[in-house]
């Protein structure tokens, strides 16, 4: 079992790197139970994966520091007793035991593919928790206007109401990539716009680039307001991504 104990700190490792990105990720969603069951998990693994070297470091720093102290005494004792025999070396130190190759091609590959799992889930979007709103807004939402301060009542002249503002004709974005989907809808003078996932699991759109869209509402040619548009997508790749 020695001989794998290594190798199983590594294991131990990885899972507390993935234990640590589910916290991330269940913080993000809001679920801090969650979170903090896997925090508590994470922090086991990885006292597994580090404790024992941690503990190795600490014990051959004290005996470093107590081979020191018995060599200073021994020099002071020499001194005293004017016997320069008395002087003996240190108490042998432990030996620091080498890393072996393949732990550290172990520990190589663990990261990589932590690494490659948080990249992907980053690319695919974070989960939502169920029964919260599933929209993907990639842009920021415009600040709601300040009410304006209340005024005394004065007897002025009647002031004409101004004209309604026109609302924006919808553009065609239907098979656009969903950055050149939102940048055309901008252009036609509407600046928000929300996208959802087609197939129902609620991805948020974490990079606009890698997605497409499948269907629009309202429909092109029709006068659309701010907050209105919708934009139904799928991941590049996907059945229904016009390819």
């Amino acid at each position: 079992m020695k001989p794998f104990a290594p190798y199983l700190r590594v294991v131990a490792g990885m899972f507390a790197a993935i234990c640590l990105w589910l916290v991330f990720v269940d913080v993000v969603n809001g679920r801090f139970g969650s979170a903090l069951v896997g925090l508590i998990v994470a922090a086991g693994l990885g006292y597994l994966a580090v404790g024992k070297p941690i503990r190795e470091y600490l014990a051959r720093r004290k005996a470093e520091n107590e081979a020191l102290a018995a060599r200073a005494q021994a020099g002071h004792e020499a001194f005293v007793a004017g016997d320069p025999a008395a002087f003996a070396p240190p108490p042998p130190l432990p030996e620091k035991q080498p890393v072996r190759r393949g732990v550290i091609i172990a520990s190589v590959a663990a990261s990589m593919l932590v690494l490659i799992g948080i990249i992907s889930d980053i690319s695919d979007g974070l989960d939502p928790e169920t029964g919260t709103d599933t929209t993907g807004n990639s842009q920021p939402v415009p600040p709601a206007p300040a009410p304006a301060p209340a005024q005394a009542a004065a007897p002025v002249a009647a002031v004409p109401a101004p004209a309604a503002a026109v609302p924006a004709t919808m553009p065609n974005v239907t098979c656009m990539n969903l950055q050149g989907a939102q940048d055309t809808i901008q252009a036609a003078g509407v600046f928000y716009s929300r996208s959802v996932d087609a197939t129902g699991q609620g991805r948020n759109q974490v990079l606009d680039r890698n997605w497409v869209v499948t269907a629009q509402a309202p429909a092109a040619g029709a006068a659309v307001a701010e907050g209105e548009a919708v934009l139904t997508v799928v991941k590049i790749g996907e059945p229904g991504d016009c390819s």
